[in-house]
């Protein structure tokens, strides 16, 4: 799971700075600048606050965050088939 790109990019999607997003979701920006690199863990409520602050769905945002090793590996060619469908239905929330 890549959280934390996932988070960059769609913040930027947003036009929002780091600062002006930790602002909105109530956290320090040194904090949010730690998810964003995955260098540390966001808690839950964390995740939630950045999702509302988006404007997206958390079970979105966790979607957006999955890689294919996230994915049994004898499911992942029907989850690479997939993908590009379930992604244009994902990126329609935000």
């Amino acid at each position: 799971m890549d959280i934390g790109n996932t988070i960059r990019e769609l913040r930027k999607k947003k036009g929002l700075k780091q600062n002006e997003l930790a602002q909105k979701a109530h956290l320090t920006q040194a904090y949010l600048s730690k998810i964003e690199n995955n260098s540390k863990e966001a808690t839950i409520s964390s995740l939630k606050s950045i999702a509302e602050s988006l404007d997206i769905p958390l079970p979105i945002l966790f979607f957006r965050s999955m890689t294919i090793e996230d994915i049994d590996p004898n499911k992942r060619e029907a989850f690479e088939i997939l993908l590009p469908s379930i992604k244009g239905m994902v990126d329609s929330f935000i």
